[in-house]
């Protein structure tokens, strides 16, 4: 298969690639990534899924997207500092990674070429702000002598497990818990927004915990064993 693929597609900056249309819930608590709902691994091997994506398979594009889109990204903001930027990038590397599909070379591994892949793009972005920087006023070189992108991907994946885990929380449930630590909302001031109660605030926000703690666990250990 080539081209564009067929079926309900999503637009990235106008260009046709299948990949799924995520939900953005309306609250300004939310977090700035899709929610994400599914994420196993174990589905198909590494090795189907590099053969199937040469092939042109829409499906298995669609999982490396779903799995990797939202660690890319936050990897991404690691070198950029901005998330706009940052999406921009993983978005414009998708987009590339379709329309070559099949004259990719993986090499070792299909997470080691994409994380390299998002490094060399992000690399490739400072330095044309830089230069663009120069021609419009003084600019001061950012020092990047000491990157470490390991601990840069070591520390996006821990990121969105945490934000994966609070996926999994109910929709009430993760709204007060993200207007208490992402807009740092008094109970009383979340209370009143919502209509609700202050001890249910506080009820919801130890739910939010426990539940967090249970999910980070469950997950490492799916994700080690």
């Amino acid at each position: 298969m080539s081209g564009h693929p067929t079926g309900s597609l999503h637009l990235i900056k106008n260009k046709s690639i299948p990949v799924p249309n995520h939900k953005f819930n309306n609250f300004k608590s939310e977090p700035f990534l899709p929610i994400v709902k599914h994420r196993s691994v174990k589905e198909y091997s590494e090795e189907e899924i590099i053969a199937n994506l040469k092939d042109g398979n829409e499906i298995a594009f669609k999982r490396i997207f779903e799995i990797y889109y939202r660690p890319l990204t936050l990897f991404a903001l690691k070198y950029v500092g901005d998330i706009e930027e940052s999406k921009e990038i993983v978005q414009e590397f998708f987009i590339r990674l379709w329309s070559r599909h099949d004259k990719i070379i993986f090499g070792f591994s299909l997470k080691g070429y994409l994380y390299q892949a998002i490094r060399n793009a992000c690399l490739n972005h400072i330095e044309s702000r830089k230069v663009f920087e120069r021609k419009t006023r003084d600019y001061v070189s950012p020092n990047i002598s000491n990157d470490n992108p390991l601990e840069k991907m070591v520390a996006a994946e821990q990121e969105e497990r945490l934000m994966y885990a609070i996926d999994q929380l109910p929709e009430k449930c993760r709204q007060i818990f993200f207007m208490s630590r992402t807009q740092n909302l008094p109970n009383q001031d979340i209370a009143n927004q919502l209509n609700l109660s202050v001890k249910t605030i506080e009820a919801q926000i130890t739910i939010a915990l426990k539940r967090l703690r249970d999910i980070i666990v469950v997950s490492a250990l799916v994700l080690f064993s």
